[in-house]
């Protein structure tokens, strides 16, 4: 899996920019300095055997007082493997994170990421998500079957992801095409797409590993 020791940050952003805006987004150097931000946080995590960043009461009474001001908004699996706070060694009111079962773009997840980035000017969209994914292997045994064995609001759920993986059928490129499914779906909304066509927010897709505990960066199309 790629990580970002190669410099990877620009071309991340402009993969994930094209998955939403369909083109090439201009520059947003406040998303380059957050995907950085991440990256060292990342490994700091990989590194260490706990998350030793303050959580005093002083924070909880500054950020009741002045607000959330999170520097990037991450959409990922509601896997309890998958903690971004801890993946990327953040405290409170670094994060804004969304989470479901299979990092799905829902309306809920969707209006949720306009207030991050319209409301506190959240200058970077991650969508996340991860290897050994629950919900993407169910929607696999779903791809292949003529009725779906679970119901109600989880059988919509998976229904939901296996019209993401659509026709692939192994599971690391089923996460992978899940994942930048999600992404794309940003595209929907006109309020993301005129940010990110301003240069104000930048999109990028992770996928991270639970056995490494690397989150790596999706900066180009699969071979």
């Amino acid at each position: 899996m790629d990580n970002f020791n190669n410099n990877r940050i620009p071309e991340t952003l402009a993969y994930g920019g094209r998955l939403v805006l369909g083109a090439d987004a201009p520059p947003c150097p406040a998303a380059e300095s957050s995907l950085r931000r991440l990256e060292e946080g990342n490994d700091l995590y990989c590194r260490r055997e706990r998350n030793d960043v303050p959580l005093t009461e002083l924070i909880r009474l500054e950020t009741t007082q002045a607000g959330q001001h999170p520097w990037a908004a991450i959409v990922c699996c509601a896997d309890s493997r998958v903690p971004p706070e801890h993946i990327f060694h953040a405290g409170i009111g670094d994060l804004f994170v969304i989470r479901n079962a299979g990092n799905v773009m829902t309306p809920a997840a969707l209006g949720s990421l306009e207030y991050a980035v319209g409301h506190l000017h959240v200058p970077l969209v991650v969508v996340m998500g991860h290897r050994g994914c629950g919900a993407v292997a169910s929607a696999l045994v779903h791809g292949q079957e003529s009725s779906h064995t679970e119901e109600a609001a989880l059988g919509s759920l998976i229904a939901q992801v296996a019209e993401a993986i659509g026709r692939v059928r192994t599971p690391e490129k089923a996460e992978r095409k899940n994942l930048e499914h999600s992404l794309s779906v940003l595209g929907q909304s006109s309020l993301l797409r005129g940010l990110g066509a301003e240069g104000r927010v930048g999109f990028a897709a992770m996928m991270y590993d639970i056995r490494s505990g690397i989150a790596g960066p999706i900066w180009k199309k699969p071979d």
